[in-house]
């Protein structure tokens, strides 16, 4: 193709488009024409609908296209009002459909939500979600922006948590973060704010795309953490991000000790990462250390229990003779002594915890009693581990 020829193709291309280009007036007449004939079919099923709630009788109906003709009809009134508001060829905004279409999409902002209702009681997840963040979208639109009836939207920052919900449960978190930020900022410090919240934070977890976006996100749950401790939620992310970060661990494990040493969650945490380090005193004195925060914390106390039958076990392959086996009369006295401390914490465990509903402490006494070669208590065991 000569380069002529191109240039009359693209002259033409542009008068073409020119031709058919409309002005702000235009394009507000054609959407207001375009809200007008979905609001006509939303109209008309909503009729029948109407009667049938009136007259108790059962007239079939289009449910889908009458909420679906509502979303449209409200859409095109939205972006109608968009170039409604756009100044004129002489600088001037002489507003046409404002007025006479600000009732209608007030109502039409109902039949939204109703239909957002509709589509998650059929678990149509998709479609709830759409109508959802259609209410919500249009709760800061420039048609409804003055209109006094939405003074008393009381539905919106519900309707935007079940929109971050909903979008956060198709994994799409932008969304997510969006809707949920929007019913922060509906209601802050409100039970929906709240609710928001744990969505917010999913989502922006589940955002991560980057090593940055990963450090950036532990640092706000460390920020938030901090401003509220006794808040699980901060301390369980935190929790989980660190377990798949082990190297990482140890160091916001002293942190969290710092700044909150009466969490026995920490200590016990701690006390677990130690033990499953082998690191034995260290795991015995941050259990001990929990159980002063919580005497009835059965968990720990069976871990210490069996971390002192780890140590004894440890120590006695320590100082076995390398040819025989055995042990020496004072060394045997070392290793029976970490046993018998073992015995003691496990049957502390077993008082915490009679039907070994938490812990199973029959069986790491069993370990113990056969090291100690206490038969009887052994045996008992056993019969109790075979019931």
């Amino acid at each position: 193709m000569t380069t002529r020829k191109m240039t009359v193709m693209l002259a033409t291309a542009f008068i073409a488009t020119g031709a058919f280009a409309q002005t702000a007036e235009e394009q507000a007449k054609a959407l207001n024409e375009e809200a007008k004939q979905h609001y006509a079919i939303y109209e008309k099923e909503s009729a029948v609908q109407r009667d049938n709630m009136t007259n108790k009788t059962a007239t079939p109906f289009d449910t889908v296209a009458m909420y679906k003709a509502a979303e449209d009809a409200l859409t095109a009134m939205m972006k109608c009002d968009e170039f409604d508001s756009k100044p004129n060829e002489k600088g001037k905004v002489k507003m046409k459909f404002r007025s006479k279409n600000q009732q209608t999409a007030y109502n039409l902002r109902i039949a939204v939500l109703q239909g957002g209702e509709f589509y998650r009681m059929k678990r149509d997840y998709d479609n709830a979600l759409v109508a959802y963040g259609l209410y919500v979208d249009s709760h800061d639109c420039s048609l409804l922006a003055d209109y006094e009836l939405m003074k008393a939207d009381n539905y919106a920052a519900r309707t935007a948590y079940m929109a971050a919900f909903l979008a956060y449960q198709s994994k799409k978190y932008d969304m997510a973060i969006k809707f949920a930020e929007k019913c922060k900022a509906l209601e802050p410090g409100g039970e929906n704010s709240a609710d928001a919240d744990e969505v917010l934070l999913f989502a922006k977890k589940d955002n991560c795309k980057t090593a940055a976006d990963s450090a950036a996100f532990i640092n706000d749950i460390k920020e938030l953490h901090k401003a509220d401790p006794s808040a699980d939620r901060y301390f369980n992310m935190l929790l989980s991000y660190y377990n798949t970060h082990p190297e990482l661990k140890a160091q916001w494990l002293e942190e969290e000790i710092t700044v909150n040493p009466g969490n026995k969650l920490v200590w016990a945490i701690k006390g677990e990462s130690e033990m499953n380090s082998e690191k034995y005193d260290e795991a015995v004195a941050s259990y001990r250390k929990a159980l002063e925060i919580d005497p009835t914390f059965v968990e720990v106390q069976f871990n210490l229990g069996t971390t002192l039958n780890s140590k004894a076990v440890a120590l006695n392959e320590q100082l076995a003779d390398k040819k025989t086996g055995g042990l020496t009369a004072e060394n045997l006295k070392k290793v029976t002594a970490l046993l018998e401390e073992a015995k003691a914490e496990l049957l502390k465990a077993k008082e915490l915890d009679p039907n070994r509903e938490k812990v199973n402490w029959a069986y790491a006494l069993y370990r113990v009693y056969y090291a100690l070669k206490d038969e009887a208590n052994y045996t008992e065991m056993e019969k109790l581990l075979n019931q």
